[in-house]
């Protein structure tokens, strides 16, 4: 049994927003996110994404408000196939704020 579960810092829910990310060397991109934390997110992508790759975000959450979140820094902590898991590491108060609200309103993923 994997130990994601005991390791994870916050409460997770589920969603299928659009994370649009710009990483290292200017790679850029789109992904589906597929659930967000306080701390950070899973998201599917079609980009590689190894482990330690380095990236600014903006998640576009289903919140009612037209211009998405920004994540000024994050980092993908794990890939497997398509899917990666990205921790957030340097993001604004406010940022942050609208993203604890969007998780508090929403069902955790169990």
């Amino acid at each position: 049994m994997e130990q994601t579960n005991t390791l994870r810092k916050s409460r997770r829910v589920a969603t299928d927003c659009r994370l649009e990310f710009i990483g290292e060397d200017e790679v850029d991109g789109v992904a589906e996110m597929l659930d967000v934390s306080f701390t950070g997110c899973m998201a599917r992508s079609e980009h590689v994404m190894p482990p330690g790759f380095r990236l600014r975000l903006s998640l576009f959450l289903t919140d009612g408000l037209e211009w998405p979140v920004r994540v000024d820094e994050a980092v993908v902590r794990w890939a497997r196939g398509g899917e990666v898991g990205i921790e957030f590491v340097v993001m604004r108060p406010p940022q942050l704020h609208r993203i604890q609200q969007f998780v508090i309103k929403h069902r955790p993923v169990s």
